[in-house]
Order: structure tokens, then C-alpha cells, then sequence
């Protein structure tokens, strides 16, 4: 037996039901090879409960302990897609390891693939880390296991592991054939019909190449699924469950031919895209379909673009912001709810790089439409082996909070003259122009309805006994039924615990409950 776990996420901003969508994907193909492979996929906060206390922490993983004493897997595969994951993708292979000492530990995802050996370093706990697209390697080490084999021994390709205090590697990994792609087996998840939104990826990898991305250093060209098993996943996703949307988690959207499928099988979807990747009138024929349309602008500068390799030159730059602009507009006069995604202070910014990116801000902000819009800003982190934290670390004005790959390694000091309480004040007037409507907070309240509500808001005594899976209050159900009864409360929750909301960060306070009601 083969368990397949999706951890907890430790970032409160990204306090949403999870979905195991990579790991989705690895068992589908490995049931598709291996029939008769007993194999199971939990998410930690879909099936046993979100904790908002170290108190509801604990109960979660004791539930999870039941069944690993229950099912007795041979080993244990855990997703680590960001950084927010990674302490506790440690601690869950560490509470494996002390209930069931004998079953193999293996983890993969962006952040296992980049610093497996900082991971390694960290626990004994890891047996294995799959460095790439997880498909073929998880694969040979579960067909490895089920025969009684040790998967080190076996030259599988794309593997890391520590030896007392060496690492070891095998051949490089290659990049999966989207052809050889196994249709979503929605089956293999414990409540399929428990989740609202269902992510989905009509690709995989990105060739643009930004400095501040980690999709260059594992997939640098973009690779589609063939169109019949795109058509066969959305069958299969809306067989299983009647969640409403779809969230598309590519790295870049072009799909845009499925929308009329979307559309016939009664389904929204949220995406972003590059302000240069989308024709701004097919938001005219798709209006209908979008439920939140995020645009990765990052900032308006110039020097700022051309530091984060967004833009090639001049002429570019200046058809980015024109298409920015007319994509804008378009969203605007369709009501589709916007997110403009920015980065603020990013190595080497100056005041004046601010200066265009609130300017041009502001002249977006002068069109308002019933979607409404968010423009979400935050300060630039950069990260080891990422091609700006080289960059930073040799320029003698720039200071980064570096904490390693474990930390926030914020930027304090983009340039000699630009200091971290300058990019704060650009921060929180560039967010301010954001403009709430009941639209965009429905909208967001269906994808994140946990979205900056403080703990003491999401203990509140408003919140029916039925949205928790403790007596103590201490775990919240994230599944379908009792979010609609948690999304009941969230105007009057955002309006009572406003002032809470803000102190979390003062430069992000939208007035949701007022547009809520």
C-alpha cells in the first residue's frame, strides 16, 4: 500500500483548501501502469481538518497516525511545491518516521528539486527526494517497494538522498512526455466531492525566463497536455465533483480554446496570465467563464522590468504596459474581478521606478466596473539559487534579510537611497487603489475564504459548531459543506476583526465587510 499526503502550508495567506493536484497526477499515471497498486491520496486540511492552533495541529496528526497504523504503507509520498510547505513537509516525514519507522519517506515538488540538499541536511527523516516531474521516478520507487526493493539500489534517475553526511544523486532526471500524461483518476482522492474549487494544468514549464522564478531552473520550455486528455480530465473532474471552478495553476495560461468546453460543462475558471500573452477582446467572448483573472504585471518601470527579465527592450516595454492597459479595461467593462499581481522594491529599484508603478497604477484606477479589483502588491523576496539573489548578493546597496532557503530573506534595501519604509509607503498606496465590490468579494471568498481573517476572528462564536471537526474548535472542516456555512459569517467576521486584519499588514487592508454588505 502507497499513501500520497499534501501537507499543511504555514503561510496564512495561503489558508485555503488544498488540493494535491501534482500528487493527483503521479497516481494517476502510476494506477494507470500498475492496476492492481493499492495507492491513496490524503490533503492534510481537506480530509482530516485545518488547524488554527498548535492545539488543532496536534489533533489533525493524530487522526493522520490512525490511518497510517491502519493502511501500514510501504512508503509515503509528500508534495513541497513552495517554500511555505517545506517546514512542515519535515515535520510530517518526521512524524512518519516515529510511527511507522519502516516506511520509505520520498518528496518531491519545486522546492524538494531545487534545495534537496538544504532538506537532506535538515532531517534523516527524508529517504528520498525526486529532483523534477515526478511521474516516472515515483513510478519505479513504488514498483520497487511493492517488490521489497530498496529504490536506492535500483539507478532510478532523478533521485537525492543522504548517507551520513554525503549526498548522493543519480542521473539526471528527464522531462516528462505530456503525451504519456495519464488521465486524473478523481478516484484516488478520499473526498473528491468535498472540494469547491478544482486546479488544473493544460501545461507544464515557461520559456521567458524572469530572474525571479524558480520554472526556469526545472522546466524552461512550456510543454502542453494534448488536448484529448485535457477533455478527458475536465470529463473525469466533473464526474467527481460539482465544484464550480476550476483554478488553473500553469505556470503560463494560453488554453484559451477549452473556455466554450467550460462553458458547456457548466464551469468557471480563474487563471493568470503575462500581460503580453493575451489578446484583450477574447475576455469579450469568455466574460462569462472567468471567475477571478489574475494579471502578473510586477511593476511599470522600465529598469525594473528589464532587471526581472519581463521585458527584452523598449519597444516591448512599452507594448507590455499598452496590452496591461487594454487588458485592463477590457476586464473592467466585462465585470470579471481582477488581481494585478506587483513586486515592490526588487534589488537595484530606485524611488523613481516606485514613482512609475503608482503612476501607472493610477491611471488604471480610474476605471471602476461592478468585478472590481485588487491590486496585489508585496515586497520582494529572493531566494539562494535563484538568478536576482546571485545578482543582489554582489551589489554592495543592497541589503537582503537573507535567511537561506528556509526563511523570508526579505529585501531591506533595494538601491543606496531606496529603504525598506519607502517601498512600504508605495506599497500602501498602490494597494489603496484597490476597489471593492460585492462581486469581486463573493468571487473571493469562494477561492480563499479564509483569506486574512485573523485566528481569534476564525474562533469567533458566530461560526456554527458544524464548520469544525473538534469539540475544541480548534480545526476547521475546509470541505464544501461547511465552508458555505463559514462563508455566511465572513461579512460580518471582515468588518468585526477589520482592525485585526490590518495589523497583520498595514498596507493590505481592503474593506471587504463594507463591500460585502
Amino acid at each position: 500500500m502507497i499513501l500520497l499526503i499534501e501537507p499543511f502550508s504555514n503561510n496564512i495567506d495561503m489558508f485555503i483548501p488544498a488540493y494535491p493536484l501534482p500528487l493527483l497526477e503521479i497516481a494517476s499515471f502510476v494506477k494507470a501502469h500498475r492496476p492492481a497498486i493499492d495507492i491513496e491520496i490524503r490533503s492534510l486540511a481537506m480530509d482530516y481538518g485545518l488547524p488554527i492552533s498548535k492545539t488543532g495541529k496536534a489533533f489533525v496528526y493524530r487522526q493522520l497516525a490512525l490511518d497510517i497504523a491502519r493502511l501500514r504503507p510501504k512508503g509515503v509520498g509528500i508534495s513541497c511545491t513552495a517554500i511555505a510547505q517545506a517546514a512542515e513537509t519535515i515535520e510530517l516525514c518526521e512524524h512518519i518516521k516515529a510511527w511507522l519507522p519502516e516506511a520509505c519517506t520520498f518528496i518531491g515538488g519545486y522546492f524538494p528539486s531545487i534545495y534537496h540538499e538544504e532538506l537532506l541536511a535538515q532531517s534523516p527523516a527524508i529517504d528520498l527526494v525526486v529532483i523534477g516531474e515526478g511521474e516516472v521516478p515515483a513510478l519505479e520507487i513504488i514498483a520497487c517497494l511493492e517488490r521489497g526493493e530498496d529504490p536506492k539500489k535500483n539507478d532510478i534517475a532523478g533521485l537525492a538522498w543522504r548517507d551520513e553526511d554525503q549526498i548522493h544523486m543519480t542521473a539526471p532526471w528527464k522531462r516528462f512526455s505530456m503525451q504519456k500524461k495519464a488521465p486524473l483518476d478523481l478516484g484516488l482522492l478520499t473526498n473528491p466531492e468535498a472540494y469547491q474549487i478544482l486546479p488544473y494544468s493544460f501545461s507544464r514549464g515557461c520559456p521567458y525566463r524572469c530572474s525571479f522564478c524558480m520554472e526556469d531552473v526545472l522546466r524552461p520550455q512550456r510543454k502542453t497536455v494534448p488536448r484529448e486528455i485535457v477533455r478527458q480530465d475536465l470529463l473525469n473532474m466533473v464526474t467527481w465533483s460539482t465544484a464550480p471552478t476550476i483554478l488553473v495553476s500553469d505556470a503560463l495560461f494560453k488554453s484559451f480554446e477549452f473556455f466554450p468546453l467550460l462553458r458547456k460543462l457548466d464551469r468557471q475558471v480563474n487563471f493568470e496570465t503575462r500581460c503580453d500573452n493575451l489578446d484583450p477582446a477574447l475576455l469579450d467572448r469568455f466574460a462569462d467563464v472567468c471567475g477571478i483573472f489574475a494579471l502578473g504585471l510586477e511593476s511599470a518601470s522600465y529598469h525594473s522590468l528589464r532587471r526581472m527579465n519581463k521585458v527584452k527592450d523598449r519597444a516591448h516595454y512599452h507594448t507590455y504596459l499598452a496590452q496591461a492597459e487594454a487588458i485592463f479595461k477590457r476586464a473592467v467593462k466585462n465585470e470579471i474581478p481582477l488581481m494585478i499581481f506587483m513586486i515592490a522594491g526588487y534589488p537595484g529599484d530606485r524611488e523613481q521606478d516606485l514613482e512609475a508603478s503608482l503612476a501607472f497604477v493610477r491611471k488604471l484606477a480610474r476605471f471602476k466596473g461592478n468585478g472590481g479589483y485588487i491590486f496585489k502588491i508585496g515586497e520582494t523576496r529572493v531566494y539562494p539559487k535563484t538568478k536576482i539573489y546571485e545578482w543582489a548578493m554582489t551589489q554592495p546597496d543592497v541589503v537582503v534579510e537573507d535567511h537561506g532557503v528556509f526563511g523570508d530573506s526579505v529585501v531591506r534595501r533595494p538601491s543606496k537611497a531606496l529603504h525598506f519604509d519607502t517601498v512600504e509607503t508605495y506599497m500602501q498606496e498602490i494597494f489603496s487603489l484597490s476597489h471593492s465590490t460585492p462581486k469581486l468579494v463573493q468571487r473571493l471568498g469562494q477561492m480563499m475564504p479564509f483569506f486574512r481573517i485573523p485566528v481569534q476572528g476564525l474562533q469567533d462564536n458566530i461560526i456554527p459548531d458544524t464548520c469544525f471537526l473538534d469539540q475544541d474548535r480548534e480545526v476547521l472542516n475546509a470541505r464544501e459543506t461547511s465552508l458555505a456555512a463559514f462563508r455566511k459569517c465572513l461579512p460580518v467576521l471582515a468588518k468585526k476583526y477589520q482592525g485585526a486584519r490590518g495589523g497583520q499588514r498595514s498596507t493590505r487592508t481592503l474593506p471587504l465587510g463594507e463591500a460585502a454588505r
